[in-house]
């Protein structure tokens, strides 16, 4: 979720970067369901730092540079970084193993008054997980007063490459306990809503809350919950 939940973020909270570049510093409270069996429920507070241009983004979330940009919709170009799922401290988990990946991709986002649609496709450019992923998202930005609200919804396409790194285990990783999983290709829904309230001509605080369907990972052994919610509240400041 963490990366729907940048997405979420920025959409509503960030402001328009100035052609000499502007700073963007900021702060984040957050919690979401544990994902793997046995896991804990996480919270954490974490840092938030951007320098953006018209066209350039680099950031704790990635760099990113905009191919095209219009008035009306724009066409990005991606680089992110995927950290290893963060498998449980059981014994259901012991000897399996990730690494980190460098993901490259492209996206476009175009609005239609204050409704917007957005594709995003990332693939793995490190040798890594081998694997893509597909986001598309349906929102809607109104406001109300000085309240800043950004819902969506929409569909994440994972082929099996991606999904045996999250969910599967292969033969040579299957013990009495975790049985070999061969993952498969999955299409999964997910929904977020962010508010976002300036405080000043800087500083913005913003709320957002997400849910993502797991219904379709359900043979994995590694996972037992249907849909996982994530929360976070933070303030974020430009220059």
């Amino acid at each position: 979720m963490k990366r729907l939940y940048w997405a979420a973020l920025l959409a509503c909270g960030a402001t328009e970067a100035a052609a000499e570049g502007q700073w963007t510093l900021g702060v984040i409270a957050g919690g979401s369901d544990g994902i793997y069996t046995g896991a804990e429920d996480e919270f954490g507070i974490i840092p938030f730092a951007s320098y953006d241009t018209e066209r350039l983004h680099i950031g704790l979330d990635g760099l990113s540079y905009k191919i095209i940009s219009t008035d009306q919709g724009q066409i990005t170009a991606h680089l992110g970084y995927r950290a290893a799922p963060g498998f449980p401290d059981t014994d259901l988990f012991e000897g399996l193993e990730r690494e980190d990946a460098v993901e490259i991709g492209i996206g476009t986002q175009w609005q239609f008054g204050n409704a917007y649609a957005g594709v995003n496709i990332m693939t793995d450019a490190s040798d890594v997980h081998n694997g893509a992923e597909a986001i598309t998202s349906l929102g809607y930005v109104m406001s109300i007063g000085d309240l800043q609200l950004d819902a969506s919804v929409g569909g994440i396409y994972r082929n099996a490459e991606l999904n045996q790194y999250l969910f599967g285990v292969g033969a040579d990783e299957a013990t009495a306990t975790r049985p070999a999983f061969a993952a498969d290709d999955t299409v999964s829904g997910f929904a977020s809503l962010t508010a976002a309230y300036p405080i000043t001509d800087q500083i913005v605080a913003f709320g957002q809350v997400g849910y993502q369907d797991l219904s379709v990972h359900e043979d994995s052994p590694l996972i037992d919950k249907d849909g996982v919610v994530d929360v976070g509240l933070g303030v974020m400041m430009t220059f």
